[in-house]
């Protein structure tokens, strides 16, 4: 049997504090965990500013100057007049250890690789992709942090709307136990109803503990998320935006897209790196043939040109070309997800948006029939069981009403999430 875990221990810890404030009256019991900070609403946070917190709170965020520092180093090989790094080359002859004629000789020079031709523009083009995918990623990464955040803002709205619902439900079924002790203490209703109740409304206060639960829960998230205590004033909604295909320029797919570039763009380097660079080596060459003869200084120029192995080549970029048809895999895969994603969410849009009419009169009527059998049972006119079928069935479609109205709202954030729409 496994331990619990520490977001169920929270939890369970707050859901016991606030029964014990229900049951014990008089009892001075905090509502929430000591370690829990209530998320606070404000008008001097907007959507923006939070944005911006959450971003650098995000682990990716280190990525960036990563990111940044890669491509400046890629784009500044591309810069260089030559092709690598230079070398010292230096290579010394002396037979004082064998024939000891005293002849020498020393031969120095600097070893320059040089570029083929096209291949310093090609690297140029290499340092160009990597600035473009690192700008590419950080739009993505934007995307992806909104995305939490608008998650963690309607997580929170959705808590607050549940627990005023049942919070409400405890009000009517308190009042249920008001009517019921006042008509047991006029002997008008047997103590079998004062006991159904009461009982009634201690079910309905775990319920409300539950909602009480899950705010604190989405608030935790929340801080953790974006490092702050508090949100906006307003409760976070957005209109739908327009209907739209998902295309190129989303910031996903521009991410991708940069990626199979950046790809193609190392098979041109895998290829170049197996043919070789051309060297230059200039220097100078100092030589005595014997103890008699004079020194002689001379100047020491040589060429290195690598040729063939075109199996060689052609072995060095079918890796680097595999990468590059992964990426391709993995763009039309992320294109064709996103558009199933996005009709999906447009059927239930339309779904819910036929169901909401018929829901509000459901409730309408479930609230009607509750207060008249509140009525009639005051009145001595109908039992118990009537009573608590009508709160019931008036809590149940109050429930499912607010359900829907929120499920439109995620479905409209997450409809402009998977467009790429920000903010």
């Amino acid at each position: 049997m496994g331990y619990p875990k520490v977001n169920d221990i929270h939890r369970y810890s707050t859901r016991l504090m606030l029964l014990l404030g229900l049951l014990l009256p008089g009892a001075a019991v905090q509502a929430q965990h000591p370690d829990h900070i209530p998320v606070t609403r404000s008008a001097s946070v907007n959507f923006a500013s939070i944005l911006e917190q959450t971003l650098q709170q995000s682990p990716e965020y280190l990525e960036i100057a990563a990111r940044d520092t890669e491509a400046q180093t890629q784009a500044d090989i591309g810069r260089s007049w030559i092709a690598g790094r230079p070398s010292l080359q230096v290579d010394m002859l002396d037979d004082s250890l064998h024939s000891n004629l005293g002849q020498s000789e020393l031969t120095y020079g600097i070893e320059i690789p040089l570029w083929r031709p096209g291949e310093r523009r090609d690297r140029q083009a290499l340092g160009q992709q990597y600035e473009e995918q690192a700008q590419a990623w950080q739009e993505y990464f934007r995307l992806a942090v909104v995305g939490r955040l608008r998650d963690s803002l309607v997580a929170i709205h959705e808590s607050e709307v549940f627990l005023e619902v049942e919070q409400q439900a405890s009000a009517d079924a308190q009042e249920l136990v008001s009517i019921v002790e006042r008509l047991y203490g006029a002997g008008e209703v047997a103590e079998r109803e004062l006991l159904q109740a009461r009982t009634l409304l201690l079910t309905q206060q775990r319920s409300e503990l539950d909602a009480e639960a899950m705010l604190v829960d989405a608030q935790r998230a929340y801080s953790v998320l974006t490092g702050l205590t508090v949100m906006p004033e307003t409760h976070w909604a957005e209109p739908q935006a327009p209907d739209a295909e998902i295309d190129a320029t989303h910031p996903q797919l521009r991410f991708m897209q940069s990626e199979i570039d950046l790809a193609q763009a190392n098979v041109d380097k895998a290829q170049a790196e197996a043919r070789g660079s051309p060297t230059v080596t200039l220097g100078s060459r100092r030589e005595k043939p014997g103890t008699i003869s004079a020194r002689q200084d001379s100047l020491a120029l040589s060429i290195n040109i690598p040729f063939g192995g075109k199996s060689f080549v052609a072995a060095a970029g079918s890796a680097a070309r595999r990468d590059k048809v992964d990426a391709e895999v993995q763009y039309l895969t992320t294109l064709r997800e996103l558009n199933l994603q996005l009709h999906e969410i447009e059927h239930e849009l339309f779904i819910i948006g036929e169901s909401m009419p018929l829901s509000e009169q459901h409730t309408d009527m479930s609230t009607r029939q509750w207060e008249m059998a509140r009525t009639a049972f005051e009145l001595g006119e109908t039992d118990m069981s009537q009573v608590v079928i009508a709160m019931q069935q008036t809590r149940t479609s109050a429930r499912e009403l607010q359900s829907l109205s929120l499920r439109q709202q995620r479905l409209t954030i997450e409809f402009n999430q998977i467009l790429g729409v920000l903010p």
